[in-house]
């Protein structure tokens, strides 16, 4: 009898140490094919800051060769389409990781089959900005797909760090979380705009197209012409986004107790304040390659850390984690 209870000890502890090493393993595959993706996108904007983007006239080969020869551009773009083959698999990992798994879930298992689709379209898209000679409105939707993505593996990452939490939504909304929700995704949304309008003030040679910051031309209104108007809407537009990122700041010191809230939003605000002087380098040193990196970079970064504000006020509504604070 006692040999049957050892045995069966013994047992329940193997299956939930193994329980335990698959869920962390889950989690950490979650959190590393976000880091990649964000990766990713930066190697992307390093593609266009370089101008490499048409350094292979050919896709999915490059000059008809799986090894392309060696020169600086088609070395960048290379690196970016071999980079985002080894993402490509990651994130099929995670979707499978999720449909074998943690299908139970139902924003996991959206969030998953969203991941997939994203993914084929992105390759599509791919494809079809080397096709169409890097256009604009191509490259514009290229990234967009990229950053919708990318918010996508957030909210399976940051839901994968909650499995097994009681306290968490999995399934529909609830009034609470509901509440807390216009100003973070109105914030995340415009960071979005942002960006898209960033891709064609490159892609369109509009960089430059007022030599001062942050005025134009010294006034406070656009010059006109096609150029000069896609300069400015982007400007206005980080300006909307710095209002929105403050308020959300201060909604949040002032009425959110979780830590992980207060600690996104301080680093968004903190990101987006190096965010605008990167921006402004880029028109004082003549769109410098390093400072057109480091924006789009800094850029996408702040679009990660407001997605997974929302994702987190989604998964840990307020009133529920009130509770738990008071518990602890």
């Amino acid at each position: 009898m006692q040999k049957a209870e050892t045995i069966a000890t013994r047992s329940g502890r193997a299956a939930f140490s193994g329980g335990l090493r698959s869920l962390l393993q889950f989690r950490y595959l979650a959190l590393a094919t976000v880091i990649a993706t964000y990766g990713l996108i930066v190697l992307g904007g390093t593609v266009r800051a370089t101008n490499s983007g048409t350094a292979c006239p050919d896709w999915p080969l490059c000059y008809g060769q799986v090894i392309p020869p060696f020169e600086t551009k088609v070395f960048i773009e290379f690196s970016h389409r071999l980079f985002a083959s080894i993402v490509g698999f990651m994130i099929l990992g995670t979707v499978i990781w999720i449909w074998r798994k943690h299908r139970a879930h139902r924003v996991m298992l959206r969030a998953g089959i969203a991941a997939g689709l994203l993914l084929a379209l992105q390759v599509l898209v791919g494809g079809a900005t080397v096709n169409t000679e890097t256009a604009a409105t191509v490259v514009a939707i290229h990234l967009s797909i990229a950053l919708t993505l990318l918010a996508t593996l957030i909210l399976i990452a940051a839901a994968a760090f909650r499995l097994g939490r009681e306290d968490t939504v999995w399934g529909g909304r609830s009034g609470q979380a509901v509440a807390i929700w216009p100003l973070p995704v109105l914030a995340a949304l415009s960071v979005l705009v942002l960006i898209i309008s960033g891709a064609y003030v490159s892609q369109t040679g509009a960089g430059l197209a007022y030599p001062d910051w942050p005025l134009f031309d010294g006034k406070l209104v656009s010059a006109g012409g096609k150029l000069a108007n896609i300069h400015y809407i982007h400007r206005v537009v980080a300006a909307a986004v710095g209002v929105l990122v403050l308020a959300l700041a201060v909604q949040t010191l002032r009425r959110d107790r979780r830590r992980v809230m207060v600690a996104a939003v301080t680093l968004a605000f903190v990101v987006y304040v190096v965010q605008v002087l990167v921006g402004a380098s880029n028109v004082w040193l003549d769109l410098a390659t390093p400072a057109r990196i480091a924006h789009l970079a800094l850029a996408s970064a702040l679009w990660a850390v407001l997605v997974f504000t929302v994702a987190w006020a989604y998964l840990e509504p307020p009133a529920r984690a009130e509770e738990r604070i008071r518990h602890d």
